[in-house]
């Protein structure tokens, strides 16, 4: 095993014709901007993920607003059908009380 490694790595420094300080630089600064690269679009996923987290939260909160809304609404409109309910019972009672007077 050690001997094919030796035979590789020797094989690949004379594939090479660029002087090795050289070669050193440029994969390094190659590999510095796939790091940076990396490490933006890995900041950008957490940013949408939070941002994704909270307009979820938000959307809750919103639903349970609009369905508390709605359910208060139902029970006004329930109250407000009772209480016309009652006067035009009592303007009906009124109206008989009126008729029997005369």
């Amino acid at each position: 095993m050690d001997a094919t490694a030796e035979a590789n790595a020797a094989a690949t420094r004379e594939d090479y014709k660029s002087r090795p300080g050289a070669l050193i630089w440029f994969f390094r600064k190659s590999r510095d901007r796939w790091k940076s690269k990396h490490q933006n679009l890995k900041a950008k996923v957490k940013g949408f993920k939070n941002q994704i987290a909270a307009v979820t939260k938000s959307r809750e909160q919103w639903r349970a607003k609009a369905e508390s809304a709605g359910e208060q609404v139902t029970a006004l409109e329930t109250e407000n059908a009772a209480l016309r309910a009652q006067i035009a019972a009592w303007e009906e009672k009124k109206k008989r009380t009126r008729e029997v007077a005369r």
